[in-house]
């Protein structure tokens, strides 16, 4: 389903994340807002949270003068764009990065407050997607994929399952919980291969 506004999405996605590879890779960055939209678009057909897939790293990873929360309001109304900064981590412009876990709870907290069903399918086909790349790098490099992260793999299994404990009882499409929660079972088989690390 390519609606007027989820071709416009894809667009504005392209230029956004234009030069971005995706993590310690070559690969670029368009293909994970992409490929969470095509995810969004095996259980749902709502035409906002497949955009707000599309879009969902664009207020967290591009610079305002590229895109701006205005432009996005701008662009697909409030709806879209709460949903998208309800799966963004929290940034100030001029201020220096907050460190990987602060980060990471920041987000927990702002997707645990959210209103939007929404929300929560999106960051559950967001995770899924980094998941999969992280679990398919790791059967071709191993233990080196780890160095990437601005945090250990114990850190890593935290983060996932604390996301997945946050959509378990929200009413996200029941395939895609089983599907993300397979996928941290996996990580967590990884994680946990050499627990001297």
């Amino acid at each position: 389903m390519f609606t007027d506004k989820i071709n416009l999405a894809l667009k504005i996605a392209a230029k956004a994340h234009q030069g971005q590879n995706r993590k310690g890779t070559d690969i670029p960055y368009i293909s994970h807002p992409v490929a969470v939209g095509m995810i969004i678009s095996q259980y749902t057909n709502d035409e906002a949270t497949i955009v707000a897939g599309i879009l969902h790293d664009i207020l967290e990873d591009v610079n305002p003068a590229v895109y701006s929360e205005a432009d996005m309001r701008r662009d697909f109304g409030d709806e879209i764009t709460d949903i998208v900064k309800d799966v963004s981590e929290p940034k100030t412009a001029g201020q220096p990065k907050l460190p990987w876990k602060e980060r990471k709870e920041s987000y927990l907290n702002r997707l645990g407050n959210s209103y939007y069903i929404e929300a929560y399918i999106v960051a559950t086909a967001d995770k899924i997607h980094n998941l999969t790349d992280i679990l398919k790098d790791y059967d071709q490099f191993g233990d080196e994929i780890w160095q990437r992260f601005n945090a250990s793999k114990w850190d890593i299994l935290w983060y996932y399952r604390a996301v997945f404990s946050l959509i378990r009882n929200e009413p996200v499409p029941i395939e895609l919980k089983h599907h993300l929660a397979t996928l941290i079972e996996e990580l967590g088989g990884v994680v946990t291969i050499n627990p001297y690390d």
